[in-house]
């Protein structure tokens, strides 16, 4: 088995004409790329980065983030990317609890930095652009060496550091492992029946992610793909890409897909190249899946994951029995158990806490080891997430642990409210979610982003939901807006609860 930086070279000996990255209107073969991060390992060491160090990518999804983290293979430091949208707290604390040897930003984060900089004096600094406080990160790669001789790692060497995204308390770091790494790059590689050198992505999955830079960044090198970077969503440029670049695969979240789904005219959008597609990151509403297949020709396959399982150790068949609503069966050496809260197995069929094990299983939560004994057993990763496996162990996810309504004791899963109301024509974007009441305990709302020129009200979408739905399921409330908050291409529905609370909902329309 290779280990990252093998890869590189590989990739550098068998195609180094190839295109490896395209953002905006540039681009770089994997022979640039291979000089460009030798050259950014050079920096890196004269900086006084080792082996097993740990260093900070604060970047937006640009190439320096690649770059980086893939510097740190050759020298077989840690990466460790962070979302460009961290602020002072946030950031304080990840690097006070990280013990960074380092921290490379650019324009867009550096400002943000700048204001904390005293606090962590003697931290090696490396910042690329104008705003660079001394030599700029690009002079200094420029004078550097182009060839670098990869330090030597061994599988279970820690490879790269994510974060949660801190939705409670402090971000954690997750420590993957090469072997997991790797094991799951393999694993994807066959399930997904990709083609060596052929395979063309389109990116818009953030890279600060376990999605977009494991699962789709690394796993396209490791294909010897291409691969079209975003640094943020925009609707209208990933449909004029695929078109475009010729697009052969498109990963992206449930809330994508809906933005394109809305989006789509035949007459301007061309989408025949695409191939396989795959959405995870939250449970998948069908009804938008069946329109983006219906309207494109490509297949949309539900896969399953997490950044404590590095990459989709569940999926959809590529072929074979597919079964609409499941998230698949386990890939390669992963496996699946649902249990109940006292963590013993439970029947199939049966809806409990969905764990893996498994090759891809990460080494656990950095500097925490009273929160990596709790989520992890013998027999996986405690995901916090509910489901149940059918007679042929076929995966289905219920919902989120801890966003199940619980409404006059009787349990609401939103997803399965929220696939109801995507049923709707009007509906372009949905949440449901619970809220205080005082007899109930707590009862289920539902925020709508309708479809452009549509004229749904409360009553017609009551009626729709009763349908389908058991009377309790129903929301009692239905919020039309204008924008959806999003996060990392996921609906942020802490921030919905916060505003229904607070009679705030209006900071989500055009006024």
């Amino acid at each position: 088995m290779e280990y990252l930086s093998q890869m590189l070279d590989r990739n550098a000996r068998e195609l180094p004409d190839r295109i490896f990255i395209v953002a905006d209107e540039t681009s770089l073969t994997y022979a640039e790329f291979a000089r460009q991060t030798a050259q950014l390992a050079h920096v890196l060491a004269a900086s006084g980065v080792a082996k097993g160090d740990r260093v900070g990518l604060y970047l937006p999804s640009n190439p320096l983030m690649a770059l980086g983290f893939w510097a740190c293979q050759r020298l077989g430091a840690v990466p460790a990317p962070l979302s460009a949208m961290l602020r002072h707290n946030e950031l304080r604390q990840v690097i006070a609890n990280t013990g960074f040897a380092a921290l490379i930003m650019d324009d867009a984060t550096w400002p943000y930095f700048k204001e904390i900089a005293g606090e962590f004096a003697g931290l090696p600094l490396l910042v690329a652009g104008a705003a660079a406080p001394g030599e700029r990160l690009e002079a200094r790669m420029a004078a550097a060496p182009e060839s670098f001789e990869n330090v030597p790692c061994r599988l279970q060497d820690t490879a790269a550091l994510f974060f949660t995204s801190g939705t409670t308390g402090t971000p954690k770091g997750i420590a993957q492992s090469h072997f997991a790494h790797c094991s799951s790059l393999r694993d994807m590689m066959v399930s997904h029946r990709s083609r060596y050198g052929e395979e063309v992505y389109v990116c818009a999955v953030p890279l600060f992610t376990n999605f977009g830079l494991t699962v789709t960044l690394d796993l396209c090198l490791y294909l010897g793909g291409t691969i079209v970077l975003h640094e943020r969503w925009d609707t209208d440029r990933v449909l004029s890409d695929i078109a475009r670049y010729k697009v052969t695969y498109f990963p992206g979240t449930p809330t994508m897909y809906a933005y394109i789904v809305n989006a789509y005219d035949p007459q301007r959008h061309d989408l025949s190249s695409l191939r396989l597609c795959t959405t995870g990151g939250s449970p998948v509403p069908q009804p938008v899946i069946a329109r983006f297949e219906e309207m494109t020709g490509a297949r949309v396959i539900q896969v399953y994951g997490s950044t404590e399982t590095l990459g989709q150790c569940v999926m959809e068949p590529s072929a074979g029995i597919r079964k609409p609503g499941s998230a698949g069966l386990p890939v390669g050496s992963s496996r699946i158990a649902i249990v109940d809260d006292s963590g013993t197995p439970v029947p199939r069929g049966t809806i409990g806490e969905i764990t893996i094990g498994g090759d891809c299983v990460s080494q656990g939560y950095f500097g925490d080891p009273e929160a990596t004994a709790a989520a992890f057993g013998p027999l996986g990763w405690a995901s916090g997430d509910l489901g149940y496996l059918d007679a042929d162990g076929y995966l289905y996810i219920v919902d989120r642990k801890k966003d199940v309504i619980i409404a006059g004791g009787h349990n609401i899963y939103p997803i399965e409210v929220e696939t109801v109301l995507y049923r709707h024509p009007a509906v372009a974007m949905c949440a449901v979610v619970g809220i205080p009441d005082e007899s109930k305990g707590e009862i289920p709302v539902a925020v709508i982003v309708p479809v452009r020129g549509s004229a749904a009200t409360a009553e017609d979408l009551n009626r729709h939901c009763r349908d389908s739905l058991s009377a309790y399921k129903v929301p009692r409330q239905f919020h039309f807006i204008d924008t959806m908050p999003v996060e990392a291409a996921k609906i942020r529905k802490r921030d919905l609860v916060a505003a229904l609370r607070e009679g705030g909902l209006d900071r989500y329309r055009n006024q």
